[in-house]
């Protein structure tokens, strides 16, 4: 009889949670809090990858990755930036004399992001600076959209479709040769970055004709030799480290100290998570053993000082390659 009681509690509270969050949406809620509520964790959040959010009426469709919401009045500022799989998205209002009132859109962090449907939304700007993968751009009825950032950034449009009742719209081009405009503001963004190498060449390799090889194997030379005496550096300060470290540990703890700070470098070079599972139980373990004579300070202060050389160490070795190129 309790059991039949708790299982008819507990339906009636999934269905008044139900209606509850239909009645909210029927009401203009921030948008942010509406999207931190129907997606709760991050977790939640990456396994999106279409969101469709529509003003008008109609039935939800949520299957596995994507998710379809109608009813929905948001109003304030929409930021999607832990939607790190997000593809597909489409903001929808009801008409221009009922706009969706989000004003500010985020989408900087969605770096897969290739359909983007934008319908009577209240938006003033949109930064489209960071969402080089879009291939399909739809606007349309955003009557109090004045400017788009990023238009001329978009590498693998293919499809463009503007609404342009909106003549306080600040674009580079026009609908109608949109293809043509970005292919030419393309190529003049690649003739100023070719004179602004052409400069960087002459400042750095004087008197020799522009070769981006040349020019790519000096930088990496100068780089090289800028790290050089600071690795150098940092090498001697941990070493005189871990020889005042050994004189305050018992003779058998020293042969450890080496063990630790190897297993460290060993950690950092290997990829695999069962060797890193491993590398990671053999550090802690050293850890334990040291922890008998010296504190986590100054063996924590040690591990980071290894890390800090190692890092050093394979800028260098990256560069490398590059500085023996044509040689």
């Amino acid at each position: 009889m309790l059991l039949m009681y708790r299982t008819a509690l507990l339906k009636r509270e999934t269905l008044e949670h139900k209606i509850i969050n239909k009645l909210k949406r029927s009401f203009m809620v921030k948008a942010q809090q509406w999207l931190d509520e129907m997606f709760p964790s991050r977790a939640g959040k990456e396994k999106v990858k279409k969101l469709h959010i529509c003003l008008k009426g109609g039935t939800d469709k949520i299957e596995q990755t994507n998710y379809e919401f109608f009813n929905t009045k948001l109003e304030g500022e929409l930021d999607l930036k832990e939607f790190k799989n997000l593809e597909d998205l489409s903001l929808w209002g009801n008409g221009i004399h009922q706009l969706q009132s989000i004003t500010n859109l985020k989408v900087n962090r969605c770096s897969k992001l290739q359909t983007l449907y934008v319908d009577c939304t209240n938006l003033s700007e949109l930064n489209l600076n960071s969402t080089q993968e879009i291939k399909s751009l739809t606007i349309r009825g955003c009557v109090n959209l004045l400017k788009i950032e990023g238009l001329d950034k978009l590498p693998n449009l293919q499809n463009l479709d503007l609404w342009y009742s909106n003549p306080r719209l600040q674009i580079p081009f026009s609908q109608y040769n949109w293809e043509q405009k970005l292919q030419e503001l393309r190529q003049k963004k690649i003739h100023s970055l070719e004179q602004q190498l052409k400069e960087l060449a002459d400042m750095v390799l004087p008197n020799i004709t522009f070769d981006p090889n040349k020019l790519k194997q000096e930088i990496a030379r100068l780089k090289s030799n800028e790290l050089f005496p600071h690795v150098q550096k940092e090498k001697s300060e941990l070493e005189k480290q871990i020889s005042n470290i050994k004189i305050n540990v018992r003779s058998d703890y020293k042969r450890i100290i080496d063990l630790l700070l190897e297993t460290q470098k060993q950690i950092i070079g290997k990829n695999d998570p069962l060797v890193q599972a491993q590398l990671t139980g053999q550090l802690i373990a050293y850890l334990n053993i040291l922890e008998e004579d010296l504190s986590k300070k100054e063996l924590q202060t040690l591990l980071d000082k290894k890390i800090e050389l190692i890092q050093l160490e394979e800028q260098i070795d990256k560069l490398q390659p590059k500085i023996q190129q044509n040689e």
